[in-house]
């Protein structure tokens, strides 16, 4: 051996803590991967945001179709209520009902893509203004005009509520004597 000093990154025990201190520093380990406990730390943080951003976009759907379904009922009892608008104030009534008229009771329609299920229901109206039957004053003819009301719902529909909606149909002269009456029933349990 000579007594010369080799430079440092010649001699075989500096050149291995050169490497040492280059290549590895005392502060941090090595690291050449993820381990296993961090690996299942990403994977369960990234399903929760997946999970999370797939249940709000299931939930926007749910209310864009429940908003539809809801229009279109809301469509379909307008159409209803304008067919008995247009029709002659005789006819406007339930067939075979009271009062009589050219109206179904029950119809299924579709409308949309959702099948609706429109339930008409007509009564004759006894306006107190010009008296009532068997009022004073006595009104001898008691159907003064007609309530309709119209119920729309979808049996087969999610998150679905029922549409109700009531009009009152009225001839176009005054009031004229008819074969209408009235029928009172009192019962005693």
């Amino acid at each position: 051996m000579s007594s010369t000093k080799s430079p440092l990154f010649f001699h075989p025990k500096r050149l291995c803590l050169y490497n040492f201190y280059v290549n590895r520093s005392l502060n941090t380990p090595n690291k050449k991967g993820f381990t296993l406990v961090e690996l299942l730390v990403g994977i369960s943080v990234f399903t929760i945001i997946v999970v999370g951003v797939y249940n709000a976009y299931v939930a926007v759907y749910q209310v864009v179709s429940v908003s539809r379904q809801k229009i279109a009922a809301i469509d379909l009892a307008n159409e209803q209520l304008e067919i008995v608008k247009n029709m002659p104030y005789a006819q406007v009534g339930i067939d075979g009902g009271i009062p009589d008229g050219l109206l179904s009771r029950v119809q299924t329609l579709v409308r949309d893509g959702n099948t609706f299920t429109a339930t008409t229901t007509v009564r004759n109206y006894d306006d107190p203004f010009d008296g009532t039957l068997g009022g004073t004053p006595n009104d001898l003819s008691p159907a003064d005009s007609k309530i309709v009301e119209i119920h729309i719902d979808c049996v087969l529909c999610r998150n679905f509520k029922p549409i109700r909606v009531t009009s009152r149909v009225a001839p176009k002269g005054l009031e004229t004597a008819s074969t209408n009456g009235a029928l009172f029933i009192r019962v005693f349990d």
